[in-house]
């Protein structure tokens, strides 16, 4: 009896071991294909994310951790798609800049020309890639035609607007002695392929390389004439209407001239320099703008003098403040010589015109 029972005892105990044995390895293998698998796989596709290697989207219907790290991998790999995308297209969109601002910097002149009786200093700063403010120089035998514009706004759409105004200005200035019809035509062949929110103010200017300068606007800025020896100065509208706006601006251009005297000065500019704002959201003015001229002025003052006089004075009024705006200055003198210009370039550098010129503007001014 003894000996039967202890037979007993021992076979249960086996079978009881066997038993737990069998469920343990179930548990291990049930662990292997529910959790050691999936979480094989997923650490298989992390590894080929982190490399950069090809990875697959993890599909699975579990809710539990398992499935979180599943859902939480392609929520991952799904966004990293979407910045991709997005960096592409920014990489595209900014070559696209690149080439349009190229064309815009090759169509505005990269020096000053040197014209008889005038000495002229002209520079542009845009507030973005591609601005909207633009000038240029047509010398001729006996006469130059030249000209400030500002498309309205700046970027992309105003730099498209600039580059047709000048190609449609070099093409019919050779057409057209007057240039009041430059100015109709060029509103004409413009008008048709704007936007009835796009279009250009601007001043079209004719030197005759004496001493009569005859202009057309078309809702610009004012004109500056400054008169040395009698110390005065007189800001005249442009007048018209933008080109862009009316389909026939026929009746809106009317020419008027200035006749310079020996050493006075000539001074157009767009509106980002008399609209510049600083920290405490003032505007610098057409005033401003006058009253430094007046307190700067003198017969041996240079044209690049007076422009860095004023560049300086504005970039003290924005201190602190970014620039809003493109701002495109020229200043013309009358001179019977030619004056050597330190800088002839049309590149607007802050920087390298407040290095030249640190000490306040005047002794009146210190």
């Amino acid at each position: 009896m003894g000996y039967l029972s202890k037979f007993f005892l021992e076979s249960t105990a086996l079978q009881l071991a066997v038993g737990i044995g069998t469920f343990t390895l179930g548990i291990i293998i049930l662990l292997i294909i529910k959790i050691h698998i999936p979480l094989q796989i997923i650490v298989q596709e992390m590894k080929a994310l982190l490399t950069g290697k090809s990875y697959r989207k993890i599909m699975t219907d579990k809710r539990n951790e398992i499935g979180v790290l599943a859902h939480f991998f392609n929520e991952i790999t799904r966004n990293l798609e979407h910045i991709s995308i997005d960096v592409k297209d920014h990489q595209r969109i900014k070559k696209e800049l690149n080439v349009a601002q190229k064309i815009q910097r090759d169509l505005l002149p990269e020096k000053i020309p040197n014209l008889p009786g005038l000495e002229i200093t002209a520079k542009t700063r845009p507030a973005s890639e591609i601005g909207g403010d633009t000038f240029n120089f047509f010398p001729e035998e006996n006469r130059t035609l030249f000209y400030i514009g500002d498309s309205t706004g700046h970027g992309l759409p105003a730099g498209l607007v600039m580059v047709m105004v000048d190609t449609l200005i070099t093409t019919f200035m050779k057409m057209y002695p007057k240039i009041t019809d430059v100015m109709i035509q060029l509103n004409k062949y413009l008008k048709p392929h704007l936007q009835t929110t796009m279009f250009m103010t601007m001043i079209l200017m004719g030197w005759d390389h004496k001493s009569q300068m005859k202009w057309v606007g078309a809702g610009h800025e004012y004109v500056i004439h400054v008169q040395t020896t009698k110390k005065e100065i007189v800001s005249t509208p442009s007048g018209g209407i933008a080109v862009g706006m009316l389909a026939d601006n026929t009746a809106m251009v009317k020419e008027q001239t200035i006749t310079l005297e020996e050493n006075d000065f000539v001074v157009l500019f767009t509106d980002g320099i008399v609209e510049a704002k600083n920290v405490m959201g003032e505007i610098y003015t057409l005033e401003c703008l006058k009253e430094l001229i007046k307190r700067v002025m003198t017969p041996e003052l240079t044209s690049e003098e007076l422009f860095n006089k004023i560049a300086i004075d504005v970039g003290r009024f924005m201190e602190g403040h970014i620039q809003e705006d493109d701002m495109t200055l020229i200043v013309a003198k009358k001179t019977s010589h030619k004056t050597e210009v330190a800088d002839e370039t049309t590149e607007w550098s802050t920087e390298e015109i407040s290095a030249k010129e640190r000490a306040p503007l005047n002794e009146e001014s210190a």
